[in-house]
């Protein structure tokens, strides 16, 4: 599959759930819309963020090093 059919099934997906929510949101209970749920939507959204934050800088990080012992052996 290429890079381009990926993201734009990645795309459609994200934008379809922003949809789905859209809509889920005039049915949810009231309980469920308080400002203490969101907080809680809001702490979790920013651990999810942080952690893929933190495993791409370890995929960077870990493709830097594969491509400088690669560099550094067809220097030698």
């Amino acid at each position: 599959m290429s890079p381009i059919a990926t993201s734009g099934i990645v795309f459609a997906c994200v934008f379809g759930g922003v949809l789905l929510g859209m809509v889920l949101q005039h049915f949810l209970p009231e309980h469920h819309l308080d400002p203490d749920s969101r907080s809680v939507v809001n702490l979790g959204m920013a651990l999810i963020g942080t952690m893929t934050a933190l495993l791409l800088g370890l995929l960077i990080a870990s493709a830097k090093s594969s491509f400088d012992a690669q560099r550094s052996e067809i220097h030698t």
